[in-house]
């Protein structure tokens, strides 16, 4: 039986894995850290309130299994640049040292296709460099997933991405071999595999998943 904490449980990825946890047997607890309190109210569910500038107490915590770090943010969203590498680096680097002390196992980490911290791309950029921090974090094993575009319901609206959601499923047909991890992803589909991968309890120091290994573990 497992405890898990969620970073980014309002958000399109994370709001997917909370409701897919709470209804899984496997996790007995499951923690989410966010700003304001939530409508979903469930036996296993602990909510922690947080302003994320401070440490929430988390003493009376004892264990916690795994981490889904599913949080993000636009330029759009938060054009302050150190509000921006707090949410895409520091906060997850923070909760993945908390982790460890508290006998973490699996960390999962939602960075993107073409993440690279020598990316002139500031977004790939950005993850790039977060991925980096996190392989040199000693955490026991961590999972990488590099989607590309995901297509789901968000609650801010992206222009840009409703386009895409369009007509990826046309441009996907021509995204063969390598160019294969560029296909758009149902966010569904990567969370139910992300929630697969921990369920595996394989001790791997680093996995990266794209666009194929996400599909490939997926739940039958």
């Amino acid at each position: 039986m497992k405890t898990a904490l969620i970073l980014g449980s309002t958000g399109l990825v994370g709001s997917v894995i909370l409701k897919e946890l709470l209804h899984d047997s496997s996790y007995t607890r499951v923690i989410t850290l966010v700003r304001k309190p939530q409508p979903i109210q469930h036996a296993k569910l602990l909510e922690i309130i947080t302003d994320f500038n401070s440490v929430p107490d988390f003493s009376q915590i004892n264990h916690i299994d795994t981490i889904f770090s599913c949080l993000g943010t636009t330029r759009k969203q938060t054009p302050d640049m150190i509000a921006y590498r707090k949410i895409e680096i520091e906060i997850p680097i923070l909760y993945a040292e908390i982790g460890k002390t508290k006998g973490m196992q699996n960390f999962h980490y939602i960075s993107a296709i073409g993440a690279n911290k020598n990316a002139s791309n500031f977004y790939l950029n950005i993850k790039g460099e977060a991925e980096d921090v996190l392989k040199n974090s000693n955490i026991p094993s961590l999972h990488i997933y590099q989607p590309s575009l995901l297509i789901g319901e968000r609650k801010d609206h992206r222009f840009g991405e409703k386009v895409g959601a369009k007509f990826f499923p046309i441009i996907d047909l021509f995204l063969m071999g390598n160019l294969g991890k560029y296909k758009a992803m149902k966010v569904e589909n990567l969370a139910k595999a992300m929630i697969t991968i921990d369920s595996k309890d394989e001790i791997n120091s680093v996995s990266v998943y794209q666009y194929d290994e996400i599909m490939q573990n997926l739940k039958k």
